[in-house]
């Protein structure tokens, strides 16, 4: 009988065994999964870059985080970090939204933060009973405090964990193709065939153009086409 997937995910050996057939090299005789795997991971994290660029919202993550005064100071803390307590998730790449409710008003709703963009650090303000506004800068959110619990509800672009065994779970679904293509092109790369590497790469951006549509097509009647190197996107923050 047919082994029934638990996941949709695919698994980095699938791309392994892939990018072997398109070097010819199905046995695995030259590329071993240890001398792909690194290459793997360098076209998974080209293609979560890809991915975020075009809003894909398969790498956005939400966590709450709660904030608690300082007894001395009566104050919450003025910064989430990877070294503060409590710290930033750690799979948090950059924090898109923020929002916040005093954590012991479980029954209220999350009121949005505004993001202050301007430069030369966070407002001077005196902390008041709502954090207000934050800040990414220096890799850390900052923030003004307040002087009662908050429960702070991030909304953030993560990052995906790297593979390392040929069972791990590709977290990205429908990727086998664009990242089995986008390795073999790093391994001809490694082996001076040039010309087969530009090959695969320019299959590998296709297939990746089309996993992009795939996610798009449900959320709009026309084919979504990628803006030109040329466009800035202008970000305004409400």
């Amino acid at each position: 009988m047919p082994v029934v997937p638990t996941t949709a995910y695919s698994q980095a050996e699938d791309a392994l065994t892939l990018a072997r057939a398109l070097m010819n090299d199905s046995s695995g005789a030259v590329f071993t999964d240890a001398l792909l795997m690194p290459l793997l991971n360098s076209a998974y994290r080209g293609l979560q870059r890809e991915l975020a660029e075009n809003g894909v919202s398969v790498l956005g993550e939400q966590q709450d985080i709660d904030l608690e005064p300082d007894p001395s100071s009566g104050v919450t803390n003025m910064e989430i970090s990877d070294t503060s307590s409590p710290q930033l998730p750690s799979d948090c790449l950059m924090p898109q939204m923020l929002w916040e409710r005093a954590t012991a008003n479980t029954a209220d709703t999350f009121v949005p933060m505004e993001k202050f963009t301007s430069g030369g650090g966070m407002l001077n303000l005196q902390p008041s009973t709502y954090l207000r506004l934050w800040e990414w800068r220096e890799d850390k959110i900052n923030l003004v405090g307040a002087t009662q619990a908050i429960t702070v509800r991030v909304r953030y672009e993560k990052i995906l964990p790297a593979l390392t065994l040929g069972t791990d779970p590709v977290q990205i679904r429908a990727a086998t193709d664009p990242l089995a293509f986008a390795t073999a092109a790093l391994a001809a790369r490694s082996r001076g065939a040039r010309a087969l590497a530009q090959d695969l790469l320019g299959t590998a951006q296709m297939a990746t153009e089309e996993l992009i549509q795939r996610y798009f097509r449900p959320e709009q009647l026309q084919g979504r086409r990628r803006k030109p190197y040329s466009y800035h996107r202008r970000v305004i923050y409400l």
